[in-house]
């Protein structure tokens, strides 16, 4: 707490402890007593503006506990995928857009590209391409999602597309095909 905020509720205070105590006085309470009900109410208001700046106590939640066999990454996936309004979490986005990213490298395209968002579209589709467009907040129908999903590991699949045809052949140059390991934890 600063030294000004200190000041203004401690003069807050006095006013309030010596208004309260000249209209007790005035309505009848003798010297003595206004004078000390003035000062209950600096002590309670003093006490009152001093709680208002601590700290929020609260206990921690813990953690839960993994269980034998429970895969949380998978757990909390699959809680992504349900959403509000019957759309898909901007969580599971995310993960799509990573996992999106790395498989466009393998075609040499970047996903943030500027340039390359002609190819992004002919690779990905308009709808797909849209959705996982940085900052467009897009929040799909599960439906929606699945097919772009879909589409994603129809390209993963070295020179097949989502459509079952080998147009989509990786460039000469391309990165030969790994197995995926986009980061799915979200963080980005």
């Amino acid at each position: 707490m600063t030294r000004a905020r200190m000041v203004r509720r401690a003069v807050g205070c006095v006013l309030a402890a010596a208004i309260v105590g000249v209209a007790a006085w005035f309505f009848g309470m003798d010297a003595p007593h206004s004078v000390g009900l003035g000062f209950v109410v600096f002590a309670l208001g003093a006490m009152l503006s001093l709680l208002g700046e601590q700290a929020e106590v609260t206990w921690p939640v813990p953690s839960p506990q993994p269980r034998a066999g429970a895969r949380r990454d998978v757990v909390q996936l699959g809680w992504a995928l349900g959403a509000r309004g019957g759309r898909v979490s901007p969580e599971a986005v995310r993960r799509l857009r990573g996992l999106a990213a790395e498989v466009l490298d393998r075609y040499g395209v970047q996903l943030d590209d500027p340039a390359a968002q002609p190819e992004v579209v002919r690779l990905l589709g308009e709808q797909t391409a849209g959705m996982l467009r940085k900052g467009s907040a897009a929040a799909p129908r599960p439906k929606e999602f699945a097919a772009s999903q879909a589409r994603l590991e129809a390209l993963a699949v070295p020179g097949a597309a989502a459509d079952g045809t080998n147009d989509l052949e990786p460039p000469a140059g391309a990165r030969p095909a790994v197995p995926l390991t986009a980061d799915t934890t979200g963080a980005a």
